[in-house]
């Protein structure tokens, strides 16, 4: 391990297990072609935890995100089986309404292994 997991390492789970919301993590699963019927069949794995969602200001990243964007900040131990990919979706509740949103964008913060995941999505 490097000084920065284990200094850092344990801080953003606590914090975002009590300052953040459930979600769902939708991890998209391996597609697969059934040769009989022709369907592309998609097995997505759902993994729940607390994350904190804020709203992405348009102006960074040089104007490349939209008004609606979001960031998702998720605790790498929420996720110890799994990277962040922009074929992943998140699923939360906004005003009691379930929401999905999909990745555009990841930022892994880590030493020899992440701490936190600093995700851009886009809800759909």
């Amino acid at each position: 391990m490097a000084a920065v997991d284990d200094t850092f390492g344990p801080i953003p789970s606590p914090l975002i297990d009590k300052w953040g919301i459930p979600i769902t993590y939708i991890k998209a699963g391996t597609d697969s072609y059934n040769t009989t019927t022709g369907a592309v069949n998609v097995t997505d794995i759902n993994v729940t935890l607390n994350a904190i969602i804020t709203v992405v200001n348009k102006q960074e990243n040089e104007g490349l995100y939209q008004v609606g964007d979001l960031k998702v900040y998720i605790a790498a131990a929420s996720l110890p089986a799994y990277q962040p990919s922009v074929r992943d979706r998140i699923q939360y509740l906004e005003n009691s309404i379930s929401r999905e949103a999909r990745i555009i964008e990841i930022k892994t913060y880590r030493g020899a292994a992440p701490i936190f995941f600093n995700i851009v999505a886009r809800p759909e």
